[in-house]
């Protein structure tokens, strides 16, 4: 007799993995949240950094290490960034402004890179914001650093 219903597929289902594989599909799926947790970055600054200074160097880093496809969180792995004042003059003139050259430092493990920095402004204050503007996320020194990170 030849009913054609004998010959039917059943429908195929899209996700029919062997328990095994739905084991190992978890586990990468874990290992790469893990992986992707490490590539985050806290970061943590010297006392002796001007408080205006601090929250664009915190812009500024946080765009250098999403150039590189890390980020900043406070559970990452601490990024420590000093200063050291390295020349400063007053200039003359009535307007008397404030020239500072820093060398900023950034270092995360073994991992560091100096940036030098210079800023002028009416005050000490002004000269260490106008300094941190300065820095560019996706300069040499910049890239170098967040690819040594990796």
């Amino acid at each position: 007799m030849g009913g054609g219903t004998d010959n039917l597929a059943e429908p195929k289902k899209l996700f029919n993995f062997a328990p095994m594989k739905k084991i190992v599909l978890i586990v990468c799926g874990m290992l790469a949240g893990l992986v992707l947790q490490a590539q985050s970055y806290k970061l943590v600054f010297a006392d002796n950094i001007r408080a205006p200074a601090v929250e664009v160097l915190g812009q500024r880093f946080a765009q250098m290490l999403q150039v590189g496809g890390l980020s900043v969180a406070d559970e990452g792995k601490p990024i420590q960034i000093s200063a050291k004042v390295s020349g400063r003059d007053q200039t003359g003139g009535s307007l008397g402004q404030v020239a500072l050259e820093i060398a900023l430092t950034a270092a995360a493990g073994d991992v560091s890179e100096t940036f030098n920095i210079k800023g002028v402004g009416d005050s000490d204050a002004d000269a260490w914001l106008r300094a941190v503007k300065q820095l560019l996320p996706r300069s040499k020194n910049a890239l170098n650093f967040v690819e040594k990170l990796k």
